[in-house]
């Protein structure tokens, strides 16, 4: 399945990983310009905590109409090479954080979206079969200059212990973004449970509306309206995001569900069209996050 972002000019530059990784043990921040990118345990429910994992292969996976659908322990060892840009998501402890990575709808959201950033953009993406994960805890976890977290907050509250907080804390300070969504911000569960998480982390810190003149929506496309994701819910057409020392944006929250969008699913009010702009942003995010 192939998106079409109706892109007509795609530069040559071929962007590394070295620009955005200073070393094996650290993040830094990049002064490459973005405008030149564009080119275990039985599931309870579908928003239960768990979901099957094989400890020999170390991935996780779901049953669907018969198919084994695989979500990956990324590891630094599966891009040798260490150029590549890998858009992997934070398993967290607590809530259903593989949402839209089973394929519950049309596709994999997160295999798709790689897919398109790498169609569409100069950045070398490394794509792969299946979805990607890592935890918190894994030792490896400053290698990734972006992660990604998403999740309904249903059942069960995000249970970060004090080290796990300190170690999230280490990351942003090493140069670490942080792309977060609620799958329904109208269920009023995960988002709380998002600003507890860096209230702990970050005390003196507050989330701050984003305006749609603010760097994050220009890095690849210009975005001067705001179309959400696979939907848009009044009183919440708007971003937030917490800032680092420097002022820039560290954690970006988003509450209208790029993520369902690049699923598939019907985007209301917009369609297509919104579609489009939730995969553009998401783009935007990346480039944004390599950049800063």
């Amino acid at each position: 399945m192939s998106i079409n972002m109706n892109q007509t000019d795609k530069p040559n530059r071929h962007f590394s990983r070295r620009t955005f990784i200073k070393s094996s043990v650290g993040l830094a921040t990049s002064a490459v310009a973005g405008g030149g990118l564009i080119r275990s345990v039985k599931a309870q429910s579908q928003f239960g905590e768990y979901i099957p994992y094989d400890s020999k292969n170390d991935f996780h996976y779901t049953i669907r109409y018969g198919t084994r659908e695989i979500i990956e322990h990324n590891h630094p060892g599966m891009d040798p090479t260490g150029e590549k840009f890998r858009f992997v998501r934070l398993k967290y402890p607590g809530g259903d954080w593989w949402t839209n990575l089973v394929n519950y709808y049309r596709w994999q959201s997160d295999l798709m979206f790689t897919q398109v950033l790498a169609e569409n953009t100069a950045i070398d993406v490394d794509v792969r079969d299946h979805p990607q994960y890592v935890e918190i805890d894994d030792p490896w976890i400053f290698d990734y200059p972006m992660l990604y977290m998403t999740g309904h907050g249903r059942r069960n509250t995000m249970r970060f212990t004090n080290d796990q907080l300190n170690k999230f804390r280490e990351y942003f300070e090493r140069g670490g973004f942080l792309h977060v969504e609620d799958c329904d911000i109208r269920y009023e569960r995960f988002w709380p449970q998002v600003q507890t998480m860096m209230k702990r982390i970050y005390p003196d810190k507050k989330f701050e509306r984003l305006d749609l003149t603010h760097p994050i929506y220009h890095t690849l496309y210009q975005h001067n309206e705001y179309l959400g994701g696979d939907k848009l819910i009044p009183s919440y057409d708007f971003d937030q995001a917490i800032m680092d020392d420097d002022g820039k944006v560290m954690v970006y929250f988003c509450p209208n569900d790029l993520n369902c969008a690049w699923e598939g699913r019907v985007c209301s009010p917009g369609g297509e069209e919104q579609r489009q702009w939730a995969f553009r942003q998401g783009m935007n995010v990346v480039a944004y996050a390599l950049t800063r």
